[in-house]
């Protein structure tokens, strides 16, 4: 199976890392992992707690907290960024897994004109094996025709 004549693909993503699984022939075959850049707990070096100078209150906290909402959502859009370049070439795209990150990619790539004649679906999934990725994306194309849109 040539990843240049696969047409149909399963991305399966959460904050964390994404597998790409191809799917053509009635089969299935993860073609790539892509790790995220977003890191979830930072903490510079000699950074203290997000309390402000005077108080040790939290309900007053610094700017601190908002710097680094900014670098997780760049970090975000940079994952996303990678993902779409590596979905560009397949024409149906079963997106799935836990959380809000499936639709996050979703409403990010229906934003983008070169994916407007694409077939996006998005299914809820947990965290699953290898073996349970490549089962949901074969039951997912046999039992779902996309050239039946």
């Amino acid at each position: 199976m040539s990843e240049n004549s696969i047409k149909q693909i399963g991305l399966w993503i959460d904050h964390n890392k994404a597998m790409l699984i191809g799917y053509e022939d009635g089969n299935a075959t993860l073609l790539e992992t892509v790790e995220s850049p977003v890191e979830a707990m930072k903490r510079q070096e000699g950074e203290g707690n997000d309390s402000t100078r005077f108080t040790t209150n939290n309900n007053h906290t610094s700017n601190n907290e908002h710097r680094k909402h900014n670098i997780s959502q760049n970090e975000l859009k940079e994952y996303f960024k990678i993902l779409e370049a590596k979905l560009q070439p397949f024409e149906d795209i079963l997106i799935f897994g836990p959380g809000t990150a499936k639709e996050q990619i979703r409403n990010r790539l229906r934003e983008i004109k070169s994916f407007d004649n694409k077939w996006l679906s998005v299914q809820k999934s947990d965290k699953l094996t290898e073996n349970q990725l490549l089962a949901f994306v074969r039951d997912f194309y046999k039992n779902e025709s996309p050239a039946v849109r």
